[in-house]
Order: structure tokens, then C-alpha cells, then sequence
């Protein structure tokens, strides 16, 4: 018996000193009733067996001190199937134990789970080949759209199929965003496991979080949404961005990501947290680091082994004029300017205590894009105000640790300065390493050895740590 029963347990035997119900159901009317009836502190169990068809529409929840709690019989043997789909839609629900395979939504069925409230939260749930015949139909299998929810020790298998895995609401930070912002949602101790990559479908990330910040604002709001202790293998999805943040103010923190093409992104927004993550190629093809758009990022403590590309800094676009009668904007009505840069100026970043081992290109790359696309595009903002310290860079194979666009100083490019970049205390192990940006060679230095370190306060992550109890 796994531990978390304990707790159940104990919870069960509370809930009915306070006269909570406990109210088992074995079909979808038994299950209806059930949900019309609940109140705050109750438990409905669904009997374990093959559940098909049966949308589970949790419209009356419960309070801080007695959450509506919905579960399984015996955890993982309640299976929900053919056009099943869950949605919250009422505060402070708990789900705990339910297992959503072999099914499949239509692109008309809205999303797979779905949090419509604030406060709820899953856990201990799979979701595995809930794929339509067409790759083309377009679901979240998770889309938050309210506030404090999470979704923790679950398994996400195999989805073949498009639109993002995981979801946040922007309040229309996009053309088809929904229009109510979603905040301070966290998915954790998650396992993303072979999703498959599919050529020339873009919009398969496993992550995608909009919301404030999106348009490149720069006020005191975010999504705030965490990312944490999350392990991906073979994930690949897109093939380009694993996670991308679209918002300002959110935390990727401490997962690992192994075998899987692509890396973390901050594709915009702004103010962002990427710490303590592993990234491990594991000899996969396409495999990246880390790839940053926005101003006032921190970046620190990540490990990254193997991949082709370490810590990518790209370059922004000008969008406020036209420099030369031939700019191309990207037009969004809900923009402050009406218009979005193809990427943000990176800005005032924090870059310090990164690992970056056997990188196949440059470790660190400043302006990444420039004039890409010009004049119809109009990345010509190199990165500025930057710290870059206390890196370690290992290249056993040799090849270049730094390296970045040279500023183009012609009209109508002359009216560009920029602020300058400060790189110290870097460290670099191996022979034949090239540093290509002139201002970065004071602040690297060359050693036989890599500095010694004190021991680890993180590991990798494996599936022991992480996905519902019952799985293992």
C-alpha cells in the first residue's frame, strides 16, 4: 500500500465525523446524481471498470477546509474512454486516481481535463493514447482557465495529435486566446513520455502558456505559472519548443528533460524564472538548451549536456516604425501597439551558474537571428545589460564557447546603441575552445580542471520520482 492511502484514509474518517458523504457511483447516472447532490467535504467513488462516453461536469464544489473530493475505487482501475472528458467548473475539487486511455475528443469537444475554476486540483491521474485518427484535430489534453489549480504525479502518454499538452489561458493574448486570464496554476512531479515528434506541425509544444506579458507588456501582472520538478523523456511534440512561455512572470524550475528534441523557451514575455533544470541529449537528434526572448529574465543553475545548442539569446525586433517603408508587422488587435515583435529584446537578464557540457554549436550565443528576414523583419535589437557569471563551459571535443551577430552600423541601423553586456567568473574546461565575442575573453577563463563545487542540492529526476503512485 502506497503511502498517499494513508492520508485517505484519515481524510474518509473525518469527513464522516462531520457528516460528510461518501458516495459511491457505478454508471453515468448514478454519477449525475451523485454531483447534484454534493456538498462541501464529500467523496464520490467511482467503481472501478471501463467508463466510456461519460463527461464529468463537476459544477458544485466544495470550500478551503472541505474540498469536493472525486476519485477512483482502487486507484488506476477506473478507466474513461471513447469521448470521456473532465471539466471543473466549480472551486476547491480534488480528483485523485483515474486513468483516461484509448480514447479520443473531437475537435468540437473542448479540452480533455479542463479547469474552469479556481483551486482545483489532479493528481494521481493518467492520461495515455487519447489520440483522434486525424493528427490534424486540435485539443489540449490540459487547459487551465482559472486561478491557484494544479495538476501534480500524473502520466502524459503518448499524444499523437495537434494543439500544445498542457495549456494556459492568456485573456486573449492571442487571436484564439480565451479572454479570461488564468494565474498561479503549477504542474508538478509529472511524467511526459513519448510524445512523438510530428514533421511540419508546429503548435505541438508540450507546454504553452500565455497570459500577461504576451504582447510584451511590461506591468506588475503574469501568469505566475510554475513548472516544477517535472521529468520529460522522448517528449518531443513539436520538435522545437518543449516548454514555451508566452507570459511574463512564471517559473520553470528543477525538471529534467531527456531524448527529446528541442528546449525550454521563452518565446515572450518577460521577468521569467529558468533554474535548476537538467537537459540531457542523450545522443537525440535536435536536442537544445535553452532559447530566450524578453527583458528582465534569470536564468541560472541549469545543466545542459549533449545538445546542439546551449543558452541562445536571441535578437528583437524593432516594431515601434518603419525604418525602411518595407517592415512587415505582426499585426494583434489586443497588442497595446496593435502590433508584436517576432521576438522580444532580451534585456537586463540574469545568466549565472550554468553548466553546459560537449555543446555541438556555441554554448552561449548573443543576437541569435539578427536581420533575419530584413527588411520585412526587423530583428536588429542585439542583446544589452546582461550579466553572464559564474558559468562553467566543458568542450572536451573543442569548438566555440561564445559566439554572436555583428551589429550592423549603416543607415538606417546607425541610430542603434546599445548598453553593454558584462560577462565574469565564466570558466572554461578543454583544448581548441573559441570565444568569438570580443567582449566576452575577459570574462571567461581557461582551466585544465573544472572548479570544484560543493555536492549537488539536485539530481535528475527519474520515473521512480514522479507519476501517479499507482503506476509504479
Amino acid at each position: 500500500m502506497r503511502i498517499w492511502v494513508v492520508p485517505m484514509l484519515i481524510a474518509l474518517a473525518m469527513a464522516s465525523a462531520a457528516g460528510a458523504a461518501e458516495r459511491p457511483v457505478a454508471n453515468s447516472d448514478e454519477l449525475r446524481a451523485a454531483l447534484a447532490a454534493a456538498k462541501p467535504g464529500d467523496f464520490i467513488v467511482m467503481r472501478d471498470g471501463d467508463w466510456k462516453d461519460v463527461f464529468i461536469d463537476v459544477t458544485s464544489g466544495g470550500s478551503e477546509d472541505k474540498p469536493l473530493t472525486f476519485r477512483a475505487q482502487t486507484p488506476g482501475k477506473v478507466t474513461l474512454s471513447g469521448r470521456s472528458k473532465l471539466k471543473l467548473a466549480a472551486p476547491h475539487v480534488i480528483v485523485d486516481g483515474l486513468l483516461f486511455q484509448g480514447g479520443a475528443l473531437t475537435d468540437k469537444d473542448g479540452q480533455l481535463i479542463h479547469f474552469n475554476s479556481d483551486h482545483g486540483r489532479v493528481t494521481n491521474c493518467a492520461i495515455a493514447d487519447y489520440n483522434p485518427a486525424d493528427v490534424a484535430t486540435g485539443y489540449y489534453w490540459v487547459f487551465f482557465e482559472g486561478n491557484h489549480n494544479r495538476l501534480d504525479h500524473c502520466l502524459l502518454k503518448n499524444k499523437s495529435h495537434q494543439q500544445p499538452v498542457i495549456g494556459n489561458a492568456g485573456g486573449g493574448s492571442s487571436a484564439t486566446d480565451s479572454k479570461t486570464p488564468s494565474r498561479h496554476n503549477t504542474v508538478d512531479h509529472c511524467h511526459f513520455l513519448d510524445i512523438p515528434h510530428v514533421p511540419n506541425r508546429n503548435g505541438r509544444e508540450i507546454f504553452r502558456i500565455w497570459g500577461y506579458g504576451g504582447n510584451e507588456e511590461l506591468g506588475d501582472d503574469g501568469a505566475f505559472f510554475t513548472i516544477e520538478k517535472n521529468l520529460f523523456e522522448r517528449a518531443h511534440g513539436e520538435g522545437s519548443e518543449i516548454i514555451s512561455l508566452k507570459s511574463n512572470r512564471s517559473i520553470v524550475r528543477e525538471n529534467t528533460i531527456r531524448a527529446t528534441r528541442g528546449g525550454i523557451t521563452n518565446r515572450s514575455g518577460n521577468f521569467n524564472q529558468i533554474e535548476g533544470n537538467f537537459i540531457l541529449a542523450d545522443g537525440q537528434p535536435g536536442a537544445s538548451g535553452i532559447r530566450i526572448a524578453g527583458q528582465g529574465h534569470v536564468i541560472r543553475g541549469n545543466y545542459i549536456e549533449g545538445c546542439e545548442a546551449g543558452i541562445n539569446i536571441m535578437c528583437g525586433e524593432f516594431y515601434e516604425s518603419d525604418l525602411t517603408g518595407k517592415f512587415e508587422p505582426i499585426l494583434r488587435e489586443t497588442a497595446p501597439l496593435k502590433r508584436v515583435p517576432r521576438y522580444g529584446q532580451v534585456r537586463n537578464a540574469t545568466i549565472e551558474n550554468n553548466t553546459l557540457i560537449a555543446i555541438a554549436g556555441a554554448d552561449f550565443f548573443m543576437g541569435s537571428g539578427y536581420k533575419s528576414g530584413w527588411p520585412k523583419s526587423q530583428r536588429v535589437l542585439m542583446p544589452e545589460g546582461l550579466t553572464i557569471a559564474k558559468n562553467v563551459v566543458i568542450k572536451p571535443k573543442g569548438g566555440v564557447a561564445v559566439a554572436g551577430a555583428t551589429q550592423d552600423r549603416n543607415p538606417p541601423l546607425d541610430r542603434f546603441e546599445f548598453k553593454p553586456n558584462v560577462f565574469e567568473g565564466n570558466t572554461i574546461v578543454g583544448e581548441d575552445v573559441k570565444i568569438e565575442v570580443q567582449v566576452a575573453t575577459s570574462g571567461f577563463v581557461k582551466v585544465e580542471q573544472p572548479p570544484p563545487s560543493s555536492p549537488p542540492k539536485i539530481k535528475p529526476l527519474t520515473a521512480h520520482d514522479v507519476g501517479p503512485g499507482w503506476r509504479k
